[in-house]
């Protein structure tokens, strides 16, 4: 017995270095992740900053590289300087180079604002890292042409809360479609949301589609589901009973944190008559 008594007391100060240790490992990977969830917030509201118009334009202009004009022209817009006449020689100088076949990660900035090269350089990343805008990565929900506005932050309940989503509006029992790839993770009723499907793109992002009329039979939690299949119809159930028939769309991060989807909408309606094929015949 005291043998026994003697060797547990030894190793007692074992014991708890390797919980201390154990903790220091928990908390800091713990850390590390509430991190990444707070930087992929800010690289998010960076990107849906970004002007759609900038993004379809410059789409339209070189549909091959069309991330170079945007860095180039966003990197401008974000740097401190207010001469119109400079911002437009520099924009011409770089443009030019880009026109010539230059690739933006070997352009010349020799004699151009350092702000400028470091604002269009974190851009360019941004673009490279999260594809929302890249033609054929995602989908406007609504095959036929709608009218949405920017609501996101507008008031809710006499201000009690704020709109999280975009409003797109046409008529009832018009089909919505899956944006993205992933699999189904809510499909019900709930209070706000009435007739609702919540989808968890592969990118980890939650996708919500609410005041459906009707939902897809064919759609069960769980599920995978592709970019371009049917979620439901368009409705106005759930609080949205005194308000005409309209798709609440909202993209909310893993971290909890909803983010404005209007800008990626704009540009993904643009590419989407184009690029993707809608699976109406599979999931009606």
């Amino acid at each position: 017995m005291r043998a026994t008594r003697f060797i547990s007391i030894r190793f007692i100060p074992l014991l708890l270095l390797l919980f201390v240790v154990g903790i220091g490992i928990f908390l800091f990977g713990s850390r590390s992740f509430f991190m990444n969830d707070m930087i992929k917030a800010k690289d998010y509201a960076k990107l849906a900053s970004i002007s759609p118009d900038l993004i379809i334009e410059c789409q339209k202009k070189s549909p091959n590289n069309w991330q170079d004009y945007v860095a180039v022209t966003v990197g401008i817009q974000r740097t401190d300087n207010t001469n119109e006449k400079t911002n437009k020689k520099v924009r011409e100088a770089l443009y030019q180079q880009l026109d010539n076949g230059i690739d933006f990660k070997v352009l010349n900035w020799t004699s151009i604002d350092k702000g400028i090269k470091k604002n269009a350089q974190n851009c360019y990343k941004l673009l490279e890292r999260y594809p929302f805008y890249t033609p054929g990565k995602y989908l406007f929900p609504i095959k036929i042409k709608s009218y949405y506005s920017d609501t996101y932050g507008a008031a809710r309940e006499g201000g009690n809360r704020q709109h999280e989503g975009t409003d797109i509006f046409n008529e009832k029992g018009t089909p919505i479609f899956c944006v993205c790839d992933g699999f189904v993770e809510k499909s019900g009723w709930n209070r706000l949301g009435g007739e609702r499907v919540g989808i968890r793109g592969k990118d980890g992002n939650y996708y919500y589609y609410a005041h459906l009329d009707k939902i897809n039979e064919k759609l069960a939690v769980g599920d995978p589901i592709k970019m371009g299949d049917l979620i439901g119809t368009m409705g106005n159930t759930g609080d949205a009973l005194t308000t005409p028939d309209h798709l609440h769309f909202g993209i909310e991060l893993p971290n909890g944190k909803w983010v404005n989807p209007y800008a990626w909408l704009k540009v993904w309606e643009h590419n989407s008559d184009s690029t993707i094929v809608f699976n109406v015949v599979n999931k009606s």
